[in-house]
């Protein structure tokens, strides 16, 4: 069944998430702003173009934006902050290795 994805809310809560900012995703992204605080509120809608800019940012995919938010604990949410906090600063050289172990890990438990 289709349900409405409120896409400002979605946007905040990657950017929460990650203890940004909206100036700093704002900055990120190189939009105005006011015009994320607009976004973030459902003032304003969003070009593809404006969303693509902010997905990069934030460094996720147009998928997940939209996906269905999957419920969490504030213990869950607490840790992948913390792994988060702890990649964000490393090179994509790094980040690629740190996904192929991820990917192996996830794949032994199936």
């Amino acid at each position: 069944m289709y349900r409405a994805i409120n896409v400002g809310e979605r946007i905040r809560y990657f950017r929460q998430l990650r203890g940004w900012s909206q100036e700093t995703l704002a900055l990120q992204a190189e939009i105005n702003p006011a015009f994320l605080g607009h976004l973030e509120r459902g003032l304003k809608s969003p070009t593809v173009k404006t969303l693509e800019k902010i997905v990069a940012a934030l460094n996720i995919s147009l998928a997940e934006l939209f996906a269905e938010p999957q419920p969490t604990t504030e213990a869950k949410e607490q840790i992948l902050t913390q792994i988060q906090n702890q990649i964000k600063d490393l090179s994509e050289e790094n980040l690629q290795k740190i996904m192929v172990i991820l990917q192996n890990i996830l794949s032994m438990e199936k």
